[in-house]
């Protein structure tokens, strides 16, 4: 019978991503805790590694962090773009602080340690 390490495990357990229902909400949120806002690509293979990334940092820390799926959120994903003035890339990883835009991490920048390094808890 082969064993799976608890690595693996871990890696395989669900990720609890925060359902994308409005942009105000997000905002809203980012008043009390630092939020992220990650926009996936179903398709692109740099998505996929950038979806493992955030995967990784949010196995490790209580963050939330909204998952907008471009294919079936284009309107959501085109407001967010026009709302923050931030030009729309996938994937893309906007750290919300405040009400505002504190960084933005596209393609290879998104890793769990740059998420991590932004991250406040509780503010």
């Amino acid at each position: 019978m082969m064993q799976v390490s608890s690595r693996k495990l871990e890696e395989l357990a669900p990720v609890p991503y925060a359902s994308f229902h409005d942009l105000e909400e997000c905002l809203q949120k980012s008043r009390s805790e630092t939020v992220f806002i990650l926009k996936h690509s179903r398709t692109c293979p740099v998505s996929a590694y950038a979806k493992r990334e955030v995967d990784a940092f949010l196995r490790r820390h209580p963050a939330t962090v909204y998952l907008v799926v471009v294919q079936d959120q284009r309107v959501a994903s085109n407001a967010i773009a026009e709302r923050l003035r931030i030009k729309h890339e996938s994937p893309q990883v906007l750290c919300l602080r405040d009400g505002r835009v504190q960084a933005v991490y596209n393609h290879h920048r998104i890793t769990a340690d740059a998420l991590q390094k932004e991250w406040q808890p509780g503010g």
